[in-house]
């Protein structure tokens, strides 16, 4: 049989524009988008890259009939947003299936997100101690290793907020990192959306990989959908974009029992404002804010008649992730 190929295609940006740029990435591409940070750093250990640090985009194209148009796609796209930013040439090469995954590994490591939840690449081992719930990832062809700003904060307010028995929707399931751990850390069950044939395929493997298969709902598609009906969820997952949560806001407030949280990540600071607006109009009252990095998690709560206290968190200063 024949081995797949995919044409890599990256670009470095200043972080301003890693949001509209992932967009077209990812509305044009097939394998995901990649977010490569700047390395030298451990964020373990609290340290962060500098904010003045570029950061690299990746794309995977499948080669084949629809590569050329799909890349003048994305060129024709880049160009506009070089109106804005003058972006240096888009890059490209050609990688085999093998080696692409291969790319995946050399820089990951297992991490403790927080002092009970571990999150262990595949191919890596990890004696667990007692009480911890260690997550199994392997990305493939998904976004979602727990190492990018927005999938760590995350998991974070998950494990702080996910109470036994809850009832979870994960909007943009990726690689279905938090739908696995949203039921290693005691969902009752988890329904997992993406609009990506290739997320899916992975989060199945991911979960089945850790034994949780039957306490997932994996489905293609986005909100409304029929597997998230009005009401059906204590807690909501959406690890997408700004111009998402924007958009969807409504849609979100609609899935939730009232007083179920929404953890809405994948916001970029300046779009930061604009995401809470949108909440607060959807009849959200944002209980938290999560800065890593220039990127903004925003925890909410629908339908609370008192305010609770607002409480700002920025995750590098951090001394206890858990800590409300």
């Amino acid at each position: 049989m024949q081995t797949a190929k995919w044409l890599e295609l990256s670009v470095e940006t200043p972080r301003e524009f890693v949001e509209p740029l992932s967009s077209i990435f990812h509305r044009y591409g097939s394998g995901g988008v990649v977010v490569e940070e700047p390395g030298g750093y451990n964020p373990d250990e609290g340290e962060a890259p500098s904010p003045d640090a570029p950061v690299t985009l990746k794309t995977y194209l499948p080669v084949n009939a629809t590569t050329r148009s799909r890349k003048a796609r994305i060129e024709v796209a880049m160009k506009l947003v070089g109106l804005l930013y003058p972006l240096p040439p888009l890059q490209e090469r050609e990688l085999q299936e093998s080696d692409w995954a291969e790319a995946w590994k050399k820089d990951l490591r297992v991490f403790h997100v927080t002092p009970r939840l571990v999150i262990r690449p595949s191919w890596l081992q990890y004696e667990p101690r007692p009480l911890e719930a260690v997550v199994q990832i392997d990305p493939g062809m998904a976004f979602g290793t727990g190492h990018h700003p927005t999938t760590h904060a995350c998991l974070q307010e998950l494990d702080r907020i996910l109470v036994t028995g809850d009832l979870v929707l994960d909007l943009g399931a990726g690689s279905g990192i938090l739908s696995i751990a949203a039921v290693k850390l005691g969902a009752r069950s988890v329904v997992a959306l993406d609009i990506d044939a290739d997320a899916l395929k992975v989060a199945r493997q991911n979960a089945r990989d850790n034994k949780v298969a039957r306490g997932i709902r994996i489905a293609r598609g986005t909100l409304p959908h029929p597997l998230a009906p009005p009401g059906g969820f204590d807690l909501a997952l959406a690890n997408i974009s700004s111009a998402a949560t924007i958009r969807m806001a409504q849609e979100l407030a609609l899935v939730l029992r009232p007083g179920g949280r929404l953890i809405a990540s994948g916001i970029v600071q300046d779009r930061a404002q604009d995401a809470a607006a949108a909440l607060l109009q959807a009849g959200f009252i944002e209980e938290r804010r999560v800065e890593e990095t220039l990127w903004v998690t925003l925890v909410a709560i629908k339908g609370s008649a008192t305010p609770p206290m607002h409480n700002n968190v920025i995750l590098n200063e951090a001394k206890n992730p858990r800590q409300p």
